[in-house]
């Protein structure tokens, strides 16, 4: 339970930041590669997914992974609807997209049963 409540509450937190304007992030933030920040973001997102919705089934969560494009994608449009100096990019889903599918691969591999 405590990693379902763990999981929504990170979606909350993306979907939290993902509607501030980029004058209200910290300048190291926006020092770092946008692909990489989205990477990073959307792998720990799969990670704990796995923790929540993954363990003990046998093959890749699709499931999983389909939310975690979803949500990807919705962010995108969120952060495009709630402010004009930011907009949807295809390439910030498709690195969302590629985190969490890390961040699942990572957790299958190496997540003790």
């Amino acid at each position: 339970m405590k990693w379902r409540i763990g999981f929504f509450a990170y979606c909350a937190l993306v979907l939290y930041f993902s509607s501030l304007s980029p004058k209200e992030f910290p300048e190291q933030a926006l020092s770092f590669p946008d692909k990489a920040i989205h990477f990073m973001e959307y792998a720990l997102m799969g990670i704990l997914g796995w923790g929540a919705f993954g363990r003990g089934s046998s093959g890749f969560p699709w499931a999983l992974f389909a939310f975690c494009c979803c949500f990807g994608i919705a962010d995108e449009c969120w952060q495009d609807w709630l402010d004009r100096s930011r907009v949807a990019d295809v390439w910030d889903v498709a690195s969302d997209a590629a985190g969490a599918f890390a961040g699942l691969l990572l957790s299958m591999v190496f997540w003790k049963r």
